[in-house]
């Protein structure tokens, strides 16, 4: 597991890589960090903002309660950290790029692919330098 903050970490929970629904998601717990599943967001394929923003409204609830989160996907470099960026970006009201740097420097194992980067920078209106 890979503590973002003290309250939020991401990790990989091993195979499917992409689950058919929410009701198949892991629950429970990682030592004492809630288990939040984004298995069932794509692999490669663009999720639609919705499924960003219910990715992150999930997340950001078990925080806005105390609860310290773990963000799962099957590796724990991709789409884990993504959902975590945005959670970074709209629940800690973090800049987008710090918060990403913040991420590139606590999971060495990150690898957020483009097509997330895109569809982030869409969601939080972010433009490039």
């Amino acid at each position: 597991m890979y503590k973002i903050l003290e309250n939020l970490a991401t990790e990989g929970l091993g195979q499917p890589s992409e689950l058919s629904a929410y009701v198949n998601c892991e629950i429970g717990f990682i030592d004492d960090y809630r288990i939040i599943d984004v298995r069932v967001l794509p692999e490669f394929d663009m999720p639609s903002s919705f499924e960003y923003k219910l990715n992150i409204m999930r997340v950001a609830s078990y925080l806005g309660l105390g609860e310290k989160v773990v963000i799962c996907c099957s590796h724990g470099m991709n789409r884990s950290n993504a959902i975590a960026l945005g959670v970074l970006v709209q629940h800690f009201k973090m800049d987008f790029f710090k918060a990403w740097e913040l991420i590139l420097l606590r999971v060495p194992v990150c690898t957020i692919i483009s097509t997330n980067i895109i569809a982030l920078t869409d969601l939080f209106k972010v433009k490039f330098p």
